[in-house]
């Protein structure tokens, strides 16, 4: 299902479900009314969803907590972001799939490399204030200074 797709079912739902349930016929109030449209249809685990269609009530049920957080980041995507996913082949996806791992690595590269660098740097500012320091105190034992 498209990103498209899912928001259009989204607002076909907001614009199609009943403000509140029908009200219970006189001889049934309240939970017990609720208690026995669930178990009409089957359900008994309290959920309320009673109101949608079954193929809808299906999809619901087979929706984990995670596959809702990924809807609802899909759903938060701006529209032109939207769109130019859109107007991509597959290939196209794909190299984008590419580019995005390359851009990644080479940031760790760029890291280790920096790192490498910084080390390198180190290494001969360090070899050169030892010897400065050794021929400093060879001087000392010889007399000098």
């Amino acid at each position: 299902m498209s990103l498209e797709a899912a928001r259009a079912l989204l607002r076909s739902l907001q614009g199609g479900l009943p403000d509140r349930l029908p009200a219970p016929p006189n001889t049934i109030l309240g939970e017990a009314f609720d208690r026995q449209l669930l178990e009409s249809q089957g359900r008994r685990d309290g959920r309320d969803i009673h109101m949608f269609p079954a193929h809808l009530r299906k999809w619901f049920d087979t929706l984990s907590e995670t596959d809702v957080v990924k809807l609802e980041r899909l759903m938060a995507l701006k529209a032109e972001t939207v769109t130019w996913i859109e107007g991509k082949n597959d290939r196209e996806l794909k190299q984008l799939d590419g580019v995005v791992e390359f851009v990644s690595s080479s940031r760790t590269a760029a890291k280790v490399l920096m790192w490498v660098c910084g080390a390198a740097v180190s290494f001969v500012v360090g070899v050169a204030a030892f010897a400065k320091g050794g021929y400093d105190m060879l001087a000392i034992f010889r007399g000098g200074k």
